[in-house]
């Protein structure tokens, strides 16, 4: 075996440290340590060895699933100049780059200056997740963009939930009205790929399957931006709450936005390859982000090939600039209007909308939730910072004063939790940096005010922080040392109304998921393309602004009755093409009118194709005229 060779199976041997804890699926191996070690000379690498047994990390699409309190997958094994600072990188080889030997594409990383390989992706082939220390990121992408058998590399990028505050919009896309005809969407599945899910809600099913993709956290909704999602699409017909789109649909839920609200590309291909391998047929995404990725690019167009319609909120900016992945090939771009079917001031608009759905005041289901604090047998309530990790933490709690100088900070606060009596003198922010330098996990504020005490935090930061009312902080002043767990706490599960293109996003996920499920060919029959349920709904669409197709809503805003009426013409009924339920002269006119054009204009099962290959021919006739003879839908 040489060295290249070994070298690239060694860059899968790993335990992912705290930043990165995601195993998809592990294997054991025994590792001679002599042959690791020379590996690791060879390339330039250091190791930290904690044995003789090493995992490797197995290329399989099972997630590792994270509960609250489950151990530390521990340190990094295999480091290469790694600094503790670290970002994440998208690199796509071309197939030459994967066939063994010095010139695979692991030794190429390394060669390049990455540290560590995190994930390989199956759904787009040669793609991969590298770490690269953080100064050194310019430089490596500029070594691999140089390096034959390298299709692109790109800096991974983050992306944002797409939420205002405060929301409606069932009836106004005609829902309804198609559940008696059509049905409510059983037998298909729809992910969503946001902030996780609230499993103990009563107004939503439990998800056909579940993961996350966030390092260190479940897929449990600390957020509720993606339970409001989840609940727009397919809350239950239960009498209680609210209900969605498409009552009867199966979920796949895929955390790949932090309960901050911010995910990374990697993470989300991550969701959007799992879903796809899950079976999902649509993909709601209502996140955007403004950098471009072209590996998410390749893995929207792998999803559309698959057979799965991707689905993405325009974005809240008010304006025509680009956000992905709304803005790319192969996703829906859904826009945000009113009632009254007037843009809403936030939506985005441009070229490349494609639909518009209800997006202000908008009511669905979140979780309700909260943090509580356990030391000395007992628990006591805190509030999470917003915009700081939310991880939970469990270590000692050391009391740091002030936190105004390095002397505030015994050495034992490294890899603990640091208590900290805001002084409300110094700006919070710089206490809490100073906690960040002496090596805590997080940070617990209180003050001496007794009451209405707050934090004036004035920005993100990426440890977690609470705080919490003086009695509390005066326990934890006498508690000083004892161990302490901080974790998230299930207060109840309710509705609230939210405004934004990620609530009018879930509407068109789950008018899609119900055309899927409505319009199943017989057999002998290609299946319905995510192409057809696009175009269904785009010229079906009610258009409150010029036609065919405007910047402001494109198509419209959609009608999934009259899309479901299009398709049964086509497929339930092929030949009742006017939707009255009988197949008669009216529908010949059409049928001859659509026969001419010879080419479906959408797809499988447009115009007058009933046989879905995408033609209108003779075949069709033989179709239409047997269902012209019955002259009743049957």
């Amino acid at each position: 075996m040489g060295p290249g060779t070994l070298i690239s199976q060694l860059l899968l041997v790993t335990k992912l440290n705290p930043h990165h804890r995601r195993i998809p699926g592990r294997i054991e191996m025994h590792v001679e340590r002599s042959r690791l070690a020379a590996a690791v000379a060879l390339s330039g690498c250091a190791a930290v060895f904690a044995g003789v047994r090493t995992e490797v990390l197995h290329n399989s699409p099972a997630p590792f699933l994270y509960g609250f309190g489950q151990p530390d997958p521990g340190a990094g094994i295999f480091q290469c100049n790694t600094s503790g600072d670290t970002r994440r990188i998208l690199v796509r080889f071309e197939p030459e780059a994967s066939r063994g030997g010095a010139d695979t594409a692991p030794a190429i990383a390394i060669a390049a200056g990455a540290t560590r390989l995190l994930r390989s992706f199956e759904l787009v082939h040669g793609l991969h997740t590298l770490e690269v220390a953080t100064a050194q990121v310019d430089e490596v992408l500029a070594r691999l963009r140089a390096t034959p058998g390298v299709r692109y590399a790109e800096a991974d990028a983050a992306v944002r939930i797409e939420s205002q505050t405060t929301p409606w919009g069932i009836a106004h896309i005609h829902a309804p009205e198609f559940w008696p005809e059509y049905g409510a969407g059983a037998g298909v599945k729809v992910a969503v790929l946001d902030t996780g899910f609230d499993t103990g809600h009563s107004d939503l099913p439990s998800p056909a399957a579940a993961a996350s993709f966030v390092p260190g956290e479940t897929f449990f909704d600390g957020n509720s931006h993606g339970s409001h999602v989840a609940g727009t699409i397919l809350a239950r017909d239960n009498d209680i709450g609210v209900v969605g789109v498409g009552p009867s649909l199966s979920l796949v839920v895929a955390k790949v936005l932090s309960n901050g609200g911010v995910g990374e590309w990697s993470d989300i291909i991550a969701g959007v390859e799992w879903s796809v391998a899950r079976g999902a047929k649509v993909l709601n995404m209502s996140f955007s982000g403004a950098d471009y990725s072209q590996a998410m690019q390749d893995a929207m167009n792998a999803a559309f090939n698959a057979g799965c319609l991707p689905v993405a909120a325009a974005g809240n900016q008010s304006t025509d600039a680009p956000r992905y992945p709304a803005s790319m090939q192969s996703v829906m771009s859904v826009a945000a209007v009113s009632e009254f079917d007037e843009p809403a001031w936030f939506s985005n608009f441009g070229p490349t909308i494609s639909v518009a759905a209800p997006g202000t005041h908008v009511e669905s289901t979140v979780p309700l939730s909260g943090w509580q604090i356990a030391f000395g047998f007992k628990t006591r309530a805190a509030t999470h910072v917003p915009g700081s990790q939310d991880n939970p933490r469990f270590g000692r709690n050391i009391y740091c004063e002030y936190g105004w100088f390095d002397r505030d900070f015994p050495d034992s606060v490294n890899g603990n939790i640091a208590h900290i009596r805001d002084s409300l003198f110094f700006p919070a922010d710089y206490v809490i940096e100073n906690a960040w330098d002496a090596g805590a996990i997080a940070v617990v504020l209180s003050s001496d005010l007794e009451s209405g005490y707050k934090p004036a935090i004035s920005y993100d930061h990426f440890r977690p922080v609470w705080y919490v009312e003086k009695s509390v902080g005066d326990e934890l002043i006498i508690s000083d040392g004892v161990n302490m767990s901080i974790t998230p706490t299930v207060a109840g599960h309710g509705y609230d109304s939210y405004d934004g293109t990620s609530m009018a996003c879930p509407h068109v996920v789950g008018a899609a998921g119900m055309l899927f499920a409505a319009f199943a060919p017989a057999s002998d029959l290609p299946p319905l393309a995510p192409a057809t349920v696009r175009w269904a709904l785009e010229r079906t669409a009610d258009q409150p602004g010029p036609d065919p197709r405007n910047d402001l809503v494109g198509y419209g805003v959609i009608n999934l009755k009259r899309a479901g009426d299009y398709l049964s013409g086509r497929i339930r009924c092929a030949g009742d093409l006017n939707a009255d339920s009988m197949v008669d002269d009216a529908d010949f006119e059409r049928f001859i009118l659509a026969y001419n054009d010879l080419v479906s204009p959408g797809g499988p099962y447009t115009g007058a194709d009933f046989n879905g290959d995408a033609t209108a021919d003779d075949a069709d006739f033989q179709y239409f005229i047997r269902s012209y003879d019955t002259l009743l839908c049957p």
